[in-house]
């Protein structure tokens, strides 16, 4: 199973310079609105195949499933929604006009880590070790060192 995550993760970290790529002719929003309408078709295509081929067509049972969601789950897929949209429009502005996709990236990655182990402790009450903790506190060391410019 890592080596499937390893190896999103090597193809995942062409994606700031794909998208710095692609600002050179599109703005922020052109690219959001593009990229919006790619990922829309591939999910379509990919809902349609695994209703086809894995529930066999009983789309009957996956409306029923989307008439189940309580007011409080379909609120929550539009705050995950909302907040994928504002989040992409906060990195392509960062990277179009501030730090490189490197840096940007890294400390996309390292406020990602933070916020999930705070977010893990205080709302989930999860338990983790020194070594656990001390590994986040040396990633954000890192993200830190990384940014800064020699005067």
């Amino acid at each position: 199973m890592y080596h499937y995550l390893v190896g999103v993760s090597i193809f995942k970290s062409f994606t700031p310079y794909f998208r710095k790529h692609v600002f050179d002719t599109l703005t922020s929003e052109e690219f959001l609105f593009m990229n919006t309408l790619f990922i829309s078709v591939l999910v379509s295509i990919y809902f349609f195949y695994r209703l086809h081929y894995k529930n066999r067509g009983n789309l009957g049972a996956v409306l029923n499933n989307y008439r189940n969601l309580s007011t409080t789950q379909i609120l929550s897929i539009i705050f995950i929604s909302s907040v994928a949209v504002l989040s992409s429009i906060f990195i392509f502005e960062f990277d179009r006009n501030f730090n490189t996709p490197m840096i940007n990236s890294i400390y996309m990655e390292t406020l990602t880590t933070m916020c999930i182990l705070l977010v893990a402790v205080f709302l989930f009450e999860e338990k983790y070790s020194l070594v656990q903790i001390s590994g986040v506190f040396l990633v954000m060391l890192g993200a830190y060192l990384l940014s800064k410019k020699e005067k």
